[in-house]
């Protein structure tokens, strides 16, 4: 298994730094954890149990260790999913639930099932969506064992992709990665940012374009001279690789960025759009974004924009 974590913070880490158990928790949860996720990883290994199955029981195991008796919340009424293919059954985890859990969980028998119909504590709705749209295929996301570098993951994303970490090595587990996250809040982190990429299709169509328009600005060697600047990498990464949001405040933040850390600041923005070869109408919303002359019906003109520099949805990664 690969666990080539970065060993200095970067983007990736996010800005919402939560902190779920202390680091001594963590010390004595690793070694826990590993040993028991060590067959579900085989079974994955073998193609025996799905990405997302595996990461749902990961969750589980994690939550059942930490909060033995009190980790399984209120039941919901609605469904999060149109579909439920996580399949792996809760008879085959080889970690143990106590008496009131198990009381609560009968009639249930599958892990989807429980990620369906409940709540869990600690654990925001939107993990339990994304897990179950995942299973589906709704989720275009890859399991990963490390932790991917910002471009990489803005070649995932322009692809309509989205990685999620999971960290066994106790080695890793029992200290906070990238000095933020222990690995269960690392891992719902990656699963609170993709439904925030794909849940809204407006939302998500956006994005896809915004994407792909760093990464054209990126290959034209656009920010060549920006990237020498401190600070502006940072922003710029946690902009490719972080930050999942409507396109049009992506478009804000990534101007921002622009006229913030040039020292030119809005007379190096305006030469640079110049490269861009906007129609008029473009020039004009453009040049007016963060101002206050701007206004919300103007979206339109550049998501149509933004729209142009979609990847072709065929060439994603597998």
């Amino acid at each position: 298994m690969s666990t080539n974590l970065p060993n200095k913070s970067s983007s990736r880490a996010g800005r919402f730094k939560k902190k779920l158990v202390p680091q001594e928790a963590l010390e004595k949860e690793a070694p826990v954890i590993q040993e028991r996720m060590t067959p579900l990883l085989e079974l994955f290994h073998q193609g025996q149990l799905s990405p997302a199955d595996f990461t749902a029981s990961y969750i589980l195991c994690v939550l059942s260790y930490r909060y033995p008796g009190a980790w399984l919340g209120a039941k919901r009424s609605e469904k999060l999913t149109k579909d439920n293919k996580l399949s792996f059954p809760l008879r085959e985890l080889n970690f143990p639930f106590e008496p009131n859990i198990e009381k609560r969980l009968k009639g249930f028998s599958t892990v989807g099932e429980v990620f369906e119909h409940f709540a869990f504590k600690s654990t925001p709705l939107t993990v339990n969506r994304s897990i179950l749209n995942w299973s589906t295929g709704e989720y275009g996301l890859e399991l990963m064992f490390r932790i991917p570098r910002p471009q990489e993951v803005l070649d995932q994303q322009k692809f309509a992709r989205r990685c999620v970490t999971v960290v066994l090595e106790k080695e890793r587990a029992s200290k906070f990665i990238l000095g933020e996250r222990d690995a269960l809040g690392f891992t719902m982190h990656d699963l609170i940012h993709a439904d925030h990429f794909y849940h809204n299709n407006q939302s998500f169509q956006g994005q896809l374009g915004f994407y792909g328009f760093l990464d054209f600005c990126m290959s034209e060697n656009h920010f060549e001279e920006l990237l020498k600047i401190p600070g502006f990498e940072e922003e710029f990464e946690y902009l490719i690789a972080d930050m999942n949001a409507y396109a049009i405040h992506l478009m804000k933040c990534f101007k921002s960025a622009l006229t913030h850390y040039h020292f030119e600041g809005e007379s190096f923005f305006s030469r640079w759009i110049l490269k861009l070869n906007l129609a008029p109408n473009e020039l004009n919303v453009f040049t007016s974004l963060n101002g206050p002359e701007y206004h919300d019906s103007q979206d339109e003109v550049l998501l149509n924009l933004l729209s142009r520099y979609q990847v072709e949805r065929k060439r994603h990664l597998p």
